[in-house]
Order: C-alpha cells, then structure tokens, then sequence
C-alpha cells in the first residue's frame, strides 16, 4: 500500500515508518522539520496545506501521529494545545473530503479520552471522562473523524494509545527517573506508587498499526492499543532501576499531578480478535530503554 505518515519525526511515528516500510508497504513521511531525505514531505507548522498535498499526491491510507503529546503543557496553553490535536485533525479531513479520494485516515489517539474510568479494563464503549485538555482535544478529534467517516465517506479509525515506551522518548516517566537516579541516590516522584498504568512497547504499537491498516474495518470506530495488563508505577520504575542495573530509592510524594489518571487498563479485544499480541513484555521493553538511556 502507499502510505502517509504524519509526524515522522516523532517517537511513535520514527518507529511506525520503519515497522511499515519492512512490511513492503511504500511509506511516504512527513513532518514540520525541513528534511532533504528522499520520500520526505516537509509541512507547514503554522500554515499546513493538507489540501494541495492530498491534490498532488495519491494514498490508500493517511497514518496521523503528529500533534502535542503533554498533559502538563495542555493545561499552560489549551489553545494550542487544541490547535496540534483538534484543529489540525479536522483541517486533514476537509482535505481528504474535498480531494475526494479513497484515502483513508488512521488518526492515533489516546487513553486520556478516558480520564479516571469507573470500571476497569476500560472498553471502548465505556463513556469518555476526560480530566485534561489534552484528553478532551484527543476526544473532539475522534468524534470529528466519526463525523467525516459518518457523513462524508472519508474512512477513518482512531486508535486510543496507552502508556507508550521505548527507545528515543525524552519524556514521561521512565525519562524522568532516568533524569533523578543519574543525579543521586533518592528518585522522587509524584503520586503513591500504587497508581496503575498500562503500558505498551512502542514497536509493539507500530506492528498494531501495521495489522489495523490491513484488517481493520475504516467505519468512524476507535480501538484500544495497550498491553492488557495493569502495572503499578512502583512496580514500573523498580524495572526500570533494575535494567539500569542501578540501587537508588523512590520515594512517592502521595501528591497527584494535575491530570493524570488513577487506575488504567485496557480491554484489548478488538485487536486480539485480529490477532494481535504484543512481543514485549515490559520488562524486555525496558531492557531495550535502559541499553538506550546509557548510550544517549
């Protein structure tokens, strides 16, 4: 198939364009950061035209993982935050409307949408409760790719990404303990330690999006891409010191941060039922981080 990616130079999408091209697909990659890289189309930050682009070039599919990916900066700016996440989705989708092609648009959301969920595993069908402007932005955007799947025959799916990680991600919370152990002997983190996150390996998230473009059906749908298992944050960061293969303390402040969740895990039956199993566990994964983390 021809492929778009979208935010090819960021971490879920550096490491989709690689899993998509060794599938024999032909992957075109696309981002705000000038490249003269054959097959790479430079885009717009501040004025992007999705519409001339859509014009010119032909796909079967559009792989969005552009836009902003922090809660914290959510809530410092919504609107541009909005903007990233919202705004750009919808320009997207007027374009591929208006090209009036078969391109279909697989829009990679997040677990925010849920916010802090009543039941858990949390399935699809259960409602949105978002507690950050980024989760509520991820929510407006799925609900205009309804939309245009719905009432203007653009074919499009949102997948709602989990706890992702992995080599190259400079952020969230295994950067952060990285950042505290390399300093001294106590890691402080926020929170009790006994919050519960999902996590999925990013190249476990890649090899998904490879299956979902071949076998999924395009209807307005959003499907969960996680683990399946629940995974206290103690439990996580001592993984993370252990493939480190360093001694350090943690120390959890019982303080919340400002929009994170409480318990996530995922129901991950729509993609079993397409034969999906992840290849890593987190421990593996975070044997692959750490060898990273000590080369960077």
């Amino acid at each position: 198939m021809k492929l778009l990616l979208l935010g090819a130079h960021g971490f879920i999408g550096r490491h989709t364009a690689v899993a998509l091209a060794s599938l024999g697909h032909e992957v075109t990659r696309a981002d705000i950061t000038p490249s003269d890289d054959p097959g790479y189309l430079t885009i717009d930050a501040h004025n992007p035209d999705f519409a001339a682009l859509f014009q010119r070039h032909s796909f079967d599919v559009c792989i969005n993982c552009s836009g902003a990916a922090s809660v914290p900066q959510s809530f410092a700016d919504p609107a541009h935050d909005f903007t990233l996440n919202t705004l750009r989705v919808v320009q997207i989708l007027e374009a591929l409307r208006v090209a009036g092609g078969k391109t279909r648009l697989l829009h990679l959301s997040s677990a925010a949408v849920y916010g802090n969920p009543v039941t858990n595993p949390i399935c699809e069908d259960d409602a949105p409760r978002p507690v950050s402007p980024y989760g509520w932005h991820k929510l407006h955007a799925e609900q205009i790719c309804r939309e245009y799947s719905n009432l203007h025959g653009v074919g499009t799916l949102s997948l709602r990404i989990f706890s992702a990680f992995g080599p190259g991600l400079r952020k969230q919370l295994f950067w952060d303990i990285f950042q505290k152990a390399r300093r001294g002997q106590r890691v402080d983190l926020s929170g009790t330690g006994e919050e519960t996150r999902d996590f999925i390996f990013v190249e476990d998230i890649a090899a998904c999006i490879g299956l979902l473009i071949r076998d999924c059906h395009f209807d307005g749908r959003a499907v969960n891409v996680a683990s399946g298992e629940a995974v206290t944050v103690r439990t996580a960061a001592t993984a993370l010191l252990a493939a480190l293969r360093w001694d350090r303390e943690l120390v959890f402040s019982g303080d919340k941060r400002l929009g994170d969740p409480s318990f996530w895990r995922a129901d991950i039956s729509s993609i079993r039922n397409l034969g999906f199993r992840p290849a890593h566990t987190l421990e593996h994964g975070l044997e692959k981080v750490a060898q990273w983390m000590l080369q960077s």
